[in-house]
This record gives C-alpha cells, structure tokens and sequence, in this order.
C-alpha cells in the first residue's frame, strides 16, 4: 500500500512538473531551426516605411538555436541573441497588432516573450514571438511590421 502511494506521489510530482513547464515556458527546440520571410503586414494607420510583403524582407533566412536567434546572410539587421529563452504568456496579443496578425493568417496565436542572456532581438525592450497553426510564427519587427516566418 505504501509503495502504490508512493508511485502516485511520484507521477503526481512528475505531471506538476510537465505542466508547469508548458504552461510557463517553452523548450527552445520548438522554435529551433531554419525559418524564412514568408509575408509582412503593416497596420492600417498612418505612414508606413514598410509594405504588406514588402520585398525587403521577403525570403530572408533566419536561424533559431539553442545558442543564438540571428539573421542569415544577407543580413536583414544587425540583431542577434545569444542563449535565447521562450517564455509563453498567458495574454492574447496586444490589439494594436491583432490586425497584423490576421493579415498573416494568424487570428488567434499564442505569444511568447523572447529573453536574451545577451544581444538585443528586434525593435522592442521586451521583445516577443507569436506561434500560429501549423508552427508558422509572427514577428513584431522594425518600422512597425509584423514578420511572417515558415520553416525552412
């Protein structure tokens, strides 16, 4: 009896533990690998410095690992990130970029905080990464784009 509890315990223990993993972060592995520009959305307002799949960044090669998020030759900017951490929060995304995200078929995506060891990843102070259907991902990136990213 005392052996059958305490098995219980034990997988009770270790299901805390899973759960608790994938409700407050992510394994970098999901997001590990070869990605591409695939589309860019704007928002409706005001001036843009960017278009919707502006051909800038269309086609540009990313790569995620466990050591480094950085751009592919030819470089899009200067940004990389050393030892990257994914956090996933448990808030939709921020209405100012839900119109962004709809363009890129993206309506309803979990996001996830983006945490460097060192390195600075895109635009923002906390910078973050929408994940869709599918694995495709979202980026909130410089002059106000919103970067479409498919697995290569």
């Amino acid at each position: 009896m005392r052996a059958r509890v305490m098995a219980i315990a034990s997988v009770t223990a270790i299901l805390a533990v899973q759960a608790a993993t994938g409700q407050s972060g992510a394994d970098v592995t999901a997001f590990a690998g070869h990605w591409q520009v695939a589309g860019v959305a704007v928002g409706d307002g005001g001036v843009q410095a960017l278009a919707d799949n502006d051909p800038s960044f269309m086609g540009k090669r990313l790569t995620f690992s466990r050591a480094r998020l950085a751009w592919d030759r030819p470089q899009a900017t200067h940004d990389a990130c050393s030892n990257p951490q994914f956090m996933r929060v448990d808030k939709p995304a921020p209405a100012e970029l839900r119109a962004q995200l709809r363009k890129l078929g993206m309506p309803r995506p979990t996001t996830f905080a983006i945490k460097c060891r060192s390195g600075n990843w895109g635009p923002a102070d906390n910078p973050v990464v929408f994940r869709g259907a599918g694995g495709v991902l979202a980026l909130p990136w410089y002059d106000g784009g919103m970067l479409k990213l498919v697995r290569r």
